[in-house]
């Protein structure tokens, strides 16, 4: 039978809309998929609504890397709380404590557009037209998927039970009555991620990236996002023996020739949100704005300023060129006290002096990533040598005076700990996941209370499944620990 030229869909896991069962697999919306053309338009305004021109403003899914710090601003050591002794509240409590119920949101933001790309692939498979087309669609929806799905078993998923993974459903509005609304193990949804990539992978073996349409399926982004998985996956409870291995391979693809930016003038241009485009070259896989514009960095962090200790240990060198680039004194009015006060700020998107420009920038697959997951690899299997060698090469760029790289294993480890925390600082969910995998307890002081991480194994480093999504699916449990508000 022919098919179907105008197809109920469009979530098929999740409603495009603000649907509160998430995994709902009930069609929702019409959209035109007869051809490999219409498949391709379709695809399309997805990615508008992502791109630097985009507003968010179709029915498409939006954009999974709009919220990347919901929840997360307040949760890593950089940032200093103390003010919340001034006016504490449950929110601010549990924020204090890592049991903000705002990193719920997260959960739709990644599942979302996942049933829109099942619907992709799976119309684009038969559907007549051009095979190259088919090949850059496709590929960029086995990229996206992968990235999303990757995204979920990050942060909802309890690091080291392999049994409490996600759900990963792939059906379509043609099988939906099969679909399995239970969590997969961690093992399964990291080989439905590889298995994804591999399909993005074997495609652009053939058929290049279209520069004007395509943002995941690139050479360098499918690169970087095959080094995140298996770096993040190889102290899981999904752990396989080769993930360090990969993880050092796919790295050194993108490290292999390439120098990264080492004055600061062109390193600060990377996180300029008023710069719209950005040489992909310069450090950058993908260079997105993750709010649609509206909201800046002042915006968004201007209540928090920065722990002073943590300035102090991790920036006291004063030839990095992060330092100057990173923080900032600035004088603003607080309304707290109405009056103008000067502090200095975390201003890393360099928004202080351009009050509601471009909008929050996301950062994604950064090459700088690339030589610390490689430099970490390549100790973790003892090639010490080569380890050092490419963290050097890192450090080198980063620093303007000569540079120390340790010797021993377990100090070269520790050294690239550091830099990570350095070099992703308020920049996404990148050093709470580094909490999250090494095990890092916390501890801070707020209002005469003492509020502890407790390390590997805390159920607060598995974000809780939304209510609305534990009240419609019979098939899911919350994650341990957890008991929300109503």
């Amino acid at each position: 039978m022919k098919k179907c030229r105008i197809l109920l869909s469009v979530l098929l896991i999740t409603g495009i809309t603000a649907c509160n069962n998430f995994l709902d697999v009930t069609p929702k919306n019409v959209i035109s998929m007869d051809d490999m053309e219409s498949i391709k338009k379709s695809l399309a305004g997805f990615l508008y609504n992502i791109r630097e021109n985009g507003n968010g403003g179709n029915s498409l899914p939006r954009s999974p890397f709009e919220c990347p710090v919901v929840g997360l601003v307040e949760y890593t050591p950089e940032w200093d709380l103390s003010k919340y002794a001034e006016k504490i509240n449950d929110s601010k409590v549990r924020t204090a404590d890592w049991r903000s119920e705002t990193t719920q949101s997260l959960w739709s933001n990644y599942y979302s557009p996942i049933g829109f790309m099942n619907l992709i692939i799976h119309e684009a498979e038969t559907a007549k037209g051009d095979e190259a087309m088919r090949d850059y669609v496709m590929g960029e929806a086995y990229a996206m998927r992968a990235y999303c799905f990757f995204k979920l078993v990050q942060l909802f998923a309890p690091y080291k039970n392999n049994e409490l993974g996600i759900p990963v459903c792939l059906e379509t509005y043609e099988d939906f009555e099969k679909v399995s609304l239970k969590r997969s193990t961690q093992k399964e949804v990291y080989k439905q991620i590889l298995s994804d990539l591999h399909e993005a992978e074997i495609r652009l073996e053939r058929t290049p990236s279209h520069q004007s349409y395509n943002l995941m399926y690139t050479t360098s982004v499918v690169n970087r996002l095959y080094a995140e998985v298996y770096h993040f996956k190889a102290m899981s409870a999904a752990a396989e023996t080769d993930d360090w291995k990969n993880a050092a391979h796919y790295a050194n693809r993108e490290t292999l020739g390439k120098t990264l930016v080492s004055d600061s003038a062109s390193f600060q241009q990377i996180f300029n949100s008023e710069i719209a485009k950005l040489d992909k070259d310069l450090e950058c896989g993908l260079r997105v704005y993750a709010w649609g514009g509206g909201y800046d960095f002042s915006s968004l962090f201007g209540s928090i300023e920065p722990d002073q200790e943590f300035y102090k240990t991790y920036f006291s060198e004063k030839d990095d060129v992060r330092r100057k680039c990173y923080y900032k004194v600035v004088t603003y009015y607080d309304y707290g006290i109405w009056d103008y006060v000067t502090a200095m700020k975390i201003n890393k998107f360099s928004n202080y002096t351009a009050y509601y420009s471009a909008g929050y920038l996301h950062m994604g697959f950064r090459l700088a990533e690339m030589f610390l997951i490689e430099a970490e690899a390549l100790a973790m299997t003892d090639q010490l040598t080569e380890a050092k060698a490419i963290f050097r090469r890192f450090k080198e760029a980063r620093y303007s005076e000569v540079v120390s790289i340790p010797e021993t294993k377990e100090k070269l480890l520790q050294d690239i700990y550091r830099e990570r925390k350095k070099e992703f600082l308020a920049e996404g969910d990148i050093s709470w996941l580094d909490m999250k995998r090494l095990g890092d307890t916390a501890e801070r002081t707020i209002g005469g209370e003492t509020y502890k991480l407790n390390g590997e194994g805390d159920y607060r480093y598995a974000f809780p499944i939304p209510n609305s999504e534990l009240s419609t699916n019979r098939e899911i449990r919350q994650n341990p620990g957890w008991i929300l508000n109503d």
